[in-house]
């Protein structure tokens, strides 16, 4: 049954949060509610806590990332699909809408965009709203409470928030961290994304190879300090020359593929800055980390996805409560490393206004799960397929060393985006189902935008029939999404948690008898 309506604000859809997947999706809401609930002026609310006036876009705009990890397209498929193949025809509107050509994505025109998009369908905007808490008639949500706002209510929720707010305060049971017992304090590393302006691609190159040659050169003495600073911070890594030269002795340079984007392959540049800057070096031990960077080429400058904080699953959950904003033990980081750069030759240095928070709690009871071993066996069956993605599991930080390499091709489904217990709502983001380690995979834009929407889908459906959201049949949401490739998600190997286990068994666990860590050990 609905909720009983007794007055203030009603929607149809609340989206909680405005990040680029849920902001997406209540366009694609716009369209299906017409066509399949046959509501004929839909009524739809993104209601957020974030201070839109620094941005529209969450992760993009206020956070910064500007270097898009696109849906990587197997080699087998490379003569049926482009390079970068969008999985869904939401997303492909997504990369038209905010202007990106193949993986760089401005953040000051994308969240122009978005809010020009919002306002042309008619879709209500309620920012800094506060979230204050939920209210529930039996097993549905019906409204959502705020400082700013009061009560809005509505007949079905999105929670599309990094950190699952509304879902927390409607009583949702979460998994924290990345699994269950020593698992659940593990997290993906928090990012710092920073512009720089004045410093073409081609000149960053060329400061990376006068950096190389100076720690190649034996009698250059700050160089060779710097150096062996690494090599002590960093033992376990391979061998420091293998980094920074390729097998012809040339420098390893910043690498693009496309023409708005670069991947730097060196260490070089961190060498330096953590030695010139005598900041300790790692995630483990040192305050912060100048990983390899992400590059994305804007038209004035470049967005650096590099910096890297070492946090746990508690400290994220605090950060995102905080409104994702910098704490204060990192600010000496960052202008550490603005002097760096500023000494090399950019002329200016920007930091973005909110961290890269890459990872939060997860549904614990999700309706069916999208986890690691589904993904790495070809995910959800074709026929409730919304289609298929391919990435690597990508774990900044310090889980890195302790994962195995994987790049699952998957089909992916909406049905782990729902909580057990709430008929009327779903999670949208990377605190949906995704079993611990899928997160590595869930957390990217493009998965939950084309996620969502079949999400809307099914929301539409779920609403013109009185049902629940689970009620819904996956494969006739399936049947609706717009005509595209057939899913072809593949078994890769469906061990991935347990070689994950294997090499995480001692470390997370020290305090286990030798004996009992052996037979774990070997049953797993």
């Amino acid at each position: 049954m609905p909720c009983q309506r007794r007055g203030g604000r009603h929607f149809d859809v609340i989206v909680y949060g405005d990040e680029p997947a849920g902001l997406m999706t209540a366009l694609e809401l716009k369209r299906t509610l017409r066509q399949l609930a046959g509501i004929a002026r839909p009524r739809i609310a993104v209601v957020t806590d974030g201070d839109t006036r620094l941005g529209l876009g969450g992760t993009i705009a206020r956070a910064g990332l500007s270097y898009l990890d696109r849906n990587q397209v197997p080699e087998d498929m490379a003569g049926l699909l482009p390079s970068f193949a969008p999985s869904s025809e939401l997303y492909r509107r997504f990369l038209r809408l905010t202007g990106v050509q193949a993986i760089a994505v401005d953040p000051q025109r994308a969240s122009r965009a978005f809010g020009a998009a919002l306002k042309r369908q008619g879709i209500g905007l309620y920012p800094r709203a506060e979230l204050l808490g939920a209210a529930k008639e039996g097993n549905r949500l019906c409204v959502l409470q705020s400082r700013r706002f009061g009560s809005l209510r509505a007949d079905l929720f999105i929670d599309a928030s990094l950190g699952a707010g509304l879902a927390h305060r409607s009583g949702v049971a979460f998994l924290p961290g990345l699994g269950p017992r020593g698992l659940s304090r593990e997290s993906i590393a928090l990012g710092w994304i920073f512009q720089v302006q004045g410093l073409s691609l081609h000149a960053f190159q060329t400061l990376e190879e006068q950096l190389t040659d100076r720690l190649l050169d034996r009698r250059d003495l700050q160089a060779q300090q710097w150096l062996t600073s690494w090599k002590r911070q960093a033992p376990a890594s391979p061998a420091v020359v293998a980094q920074l030269v390729d097998e012809q002795g040339r420098p390893r340079l910043a690498f693009s593929t496309t023409s708005d984007s670069a991947d730097q392959r060196s260490p070089a540049l961190a060498i330096a800055f953590h030695g010139d800057e005598q900041i300790p070096l790692g995630l483990a031990k040192g305050p912060a980390l100048l990983d390899r960077a992400n590059i994305a080429i804007l038209s004035d400058r470049l967005s650096f996805n590099a910096l890297l904080f070492r946090n746990t699953a508690g400290q994220n959950r605090q950060v995102l409560a905080a409104g994702s904003r910098p704490l204060p033990p990192m600010r000496p980081v960052a202008e550490a490393l603005s002097r760096f750069l500023l000494r090399h030759g950019a002329k200016r240095v920007i930091w973005m206004p909110e961290l890269y928070v890459r990872s939060a709690d997860q549904i614990a009871h999700p309706l069916e799960a999208l986890s690691a071993d589904l993904m790495a066996e070809g995910g959800v069956p074709r026929d409730q397929a919304l289609g298929t993605f391919t990435y690597n599991l990508d774990f900044r930080g310090g889980l890195r060393e302790f994962i195995p390499r994987a790049r699952p091709t998957f089909n992916f489904g909406y049905r782990h985006t729902l909580p057990e217990g709430i008929s009327n709502l779903a999670v949208l983001g990377p605190s949906s189902g995704y079993g611990g380690l899928g997160e590595g995979a869930g957390r990217i834009i493009e998965l939950n935008v084309s996620v969502g929407q079949g999400l809307a889908i099914a929301s539409s459906l779920a609403l013109h029939q009185h049902r629940a959201l689970a009620a819904i049949d996956p494969r006739q949401v399936s049947s609706l999404m717009p005509a595209g490739t057939v899913p072809y998600g593949r078994a890769t190997g469906s061990t991935l948690v347990n070689l994950f286990l294997r090499r995480m068994l001692y470390r997370l666990d020290p305090w286990l008898p030798r004996a009992v860590g052996n037979a774990l050990w070997e049953a797993l």
